[in-house]
């Protein structure tokens, strides 16, 4: 079973995140100090405002990332999962580990509206992820969440299929 992104979907996010950027970036480069306003306590504290140009700048980087992914995706011909016999291909988020074979799967199950998996050794399919990646997946660890996270919310087809067609290889806990 072969399950293909949904590109309008995709597309929507690319723009939305987009948009973000943009305002974002607004606020770190512009002063909002000069514009005319009525007291304030962000704009008319120094510390106050500092603090809140690092914090866009924080979300400006994090929109940046989130735009150029979704960008790339918009031009990625492989699907976003793949159920085979011998493995399963993930490829539905920045932090995906591509092909996981069956027999790695310790469990799933689903939390949040993400099917998550637990893998048996996830050190050998974490050694070519970068710091970023890593730290995404340590916080969604953390979180509760499995080794892998799959959302169902950029699926191209019915996610009904997609969990019917995981059950026939591993049980997902409920």
């Amino acid at each position: 079973m072969i399950i293909q992104q949904n590109k309008k979907q995709t597309f929507l996010y690319a723009l939305i995140t987009l948009f973000g950027t943009g305002i974002f970036l607004l606020f770190v480069l512009f002063d909002l100090r000069n514009l005319p306003h009525k007291e304030s306590a962000l704009l008319d504290n120094a510390v106050m405002f500092w603090a809140f140009r690092v914090l866009c700048a924080v979300f400006f980087l994090i929109t940046a990332s989130s735009t150029v992914y979704f960008i790339k995706q918009l031009f990625v011909k492989e699907p976003l999962i793949e159920i085979c016999d011998d493995y399963l291909f993930d490829n539905s988020s920045a932090i995906s580990l591509g092909k996981i074979n069956w027999d790695d799967i310790e469990r799933a199950y689903i939390k949040g509206g993400f099917l998550n998996i637990k893998l048996k050794n996830p050190g050998v399919y974490f050694h070519d992820k970068n710091w970023i990646q890593m730290l995404l997946i340590k916080a969604n660890i953390k979180l509760g969440y499995g080794d892998v996270c799959i959302s169902t919310q950029r699926f191209q087809k019915d996610t009904k299929a997609f969990f019917e067609e995981f059950n026939k290889r591993k049980t997902i806990e409920r």
